[in-house]
């Protein structure tokens, strides 16, 4: 799948030790669905998920920094074990990622971030990999090293973490 990638590419995934996340367009196809009594609902996909997982199983960190305050987050990422880089309700999510950077003592080179909004170019246009989703603003098109094939909500994180995982030989890409 990754077989067009340019070298450049593959040289700043090799780098990547943490991976961030955006909710809204990015784990979800930015639908939000709202019950009679008021509450939120997001669809997931299962993709996503189960790549966030890999990324922590072979040794990358993983967060989320979202501007929408939306507690459900929480409930779906519990047991992941990554529960304590969940970051709701963030509109400055660049000060945010420099806290993260600070905590794992890491250089923004380190940093992959997958956004789809003007909210997120302050952290893709200072990281080491920045990604979206085909279906973003056409605002965060300059900022951003690659477009995953697949759409927000869709499998464009599991992509995205693939991607990584397989520039960095820890998957194969077959």
């Amino acid at each position: 799948m990754f077989e067009n990638i340019s070298e450049k590419l593959i040289e700043r995934a090799k780098k990547i030790k943490l991976i961030g996340f955006d909710i809204d367009g990015v784990l979800t196809d930015g639908s939000i669905f709202i019950g009679e009594s008021g509450e939120v609902f997001k669809k997931y996909s299962s993709l996503d998920g189960h790549g966030m997982k890999l990324a922590i199983k072979f040794g990358i960190k993983v967060c989320i920094i979202s501007a929408r305050n939306s507690p459900s987050v929480h409930t779906r990422f519990k047991g992941f074990g990554f529960e304590d880089d969940i970051y709701i309700g963030v509109e400055n999510k660049w000060a945010q990622m420099q806290e993260i950077i600070q905590k794992y003592n890491l250089s923004s080179d380190e940093v992959a971030f997958i956004g789809d909004d003007a909210l997120d170019i302050p952290v893709l246009e200072k990281i080491g990999l920045a990604v979206c989703p085909p279906n973003r603003h056409f605002s965060v098109d300059k900022h951003v090293h690659y477009i995953t094939d697949l759409s927000g909500g869709f499998g464009a994180a599991r992509e995205f973490i693939d991607l990584i995982l397989v520039c960095q030989n820890k998957i194969p890409s077959d």
